[in-house]
């Protein structure tokens, strides 16, 4: 077992695990509600049974993945200079410009049918997912 040394820190110091413990127990009580709320919806979705269920579940998915996409988006352009935000704005139209004719193109694997709609949500759920990532990535790295 490894030496620990009094400046570190240490479960066995007296206080530590109360202090530990009280920090779970706002964790938990903080994020409680979300995690139920996330696992009775990724239940519910996980279990749709129809077409117009599963489109609802991806458009819930598109709107929480669009939120974080802008909040990503919003981030990443006040760490920019105005010829870097102009930069940022240009790229983000033709990303939409993108999303637009690639949801198009997938969904029209099933052209006129009633799983068109689901393959668009879906689609364009899983682009802004990434794209809210790689927006994430660049302001992390930008600091």
């Amino acid at each position: 077992m490894p030496e620990i040394r009094s400046n570190e820190f240490s479960l066995r110091r007296p206080g530590t695990r109360s202090l530990v413990f009280l920090a779970l127990c706002v964790v938990f009580a903080v994020a409680a509600p979300v995690l139920s709320q996330t696992a009775t919806v990724n239940s519910a979705c996980e279990n749709a049974g129809s077409t117009a269920a599963m489109r609802g579940c991806e458009i819930a998915r598109l709107k929480r993945a669009d939120e974080g996409m802008n909040a990503a988006y919003q981030s990443l352009s006040s760490k920019l200079d105005q010829r870097g935000r102009e930069k940022l704005r240009a790229a983000q139209a033709a990303w939409l410009k993108f999303r637009v004719a690639e949801v198009n193109f997938q969904a029209d694997a099933a052209r006129g049918g009633t799983l068109a709609p689901l393959i668009a949500a879906s689609v364009q759920a899983d682009l802004t997912e990434a794209r809210r990532a790689e927006l994430e990535k660049a302001a992390w790295e930008f600091k």
